[in-house]
């Protein structure tokens, strides 16, 4: 008896046949909940605040921080950046826009959405 190759009506019966057989095939990557540095987040990635943290030297940059809005549990996302070196760089928390240099951005404390 000879082995006959079975014949496909479409495209939509042959492409499993050719896709891997992994468990995880189709389903989205978990964005890990790593604590970054706002001034590491990617531009456009949406954010939550963890905590807020002065450099040894200024310790009144937290409480400045958190006047205008970096709380935890705020959202907060960066929309723009410079082209040179990304300093300094525009961030939107809540209803309110700001433009902040790496080192403020550095003191906040966020995980991805």
């Amino acid at each position: 008896m000879v082995n006959a190759v079975p014949f496909w009506s479409s495209w939509k019966d042959l492409v499993p046949m050719l896709l891997p057989r992994s468990p995880a095939f189709g389903r989205r990557a978990a964005v890990p909940r790593v604590p970054i540095a706002l001034d590491g987040a990617g531009t456009g990635l949406e954010c939550r605040v963890v905590s807020v943290q002065s450099p040894a030297g200024l310790p009144d940059w937290a409480r400045w921080l958190g006047e205008i809005g970096f709380l935890p549990g705020e959202r907060v996302t960066v929309t723009t950046r410079s082209p040179w070196g990304g300093d300094p760089m525009v961030v939107r928390i809540g209803q309110s826009t700001f433009a902040l240099r790496r080192a403020e951005a550095a003191c906040v404390q966020v995980e991805p959405v």
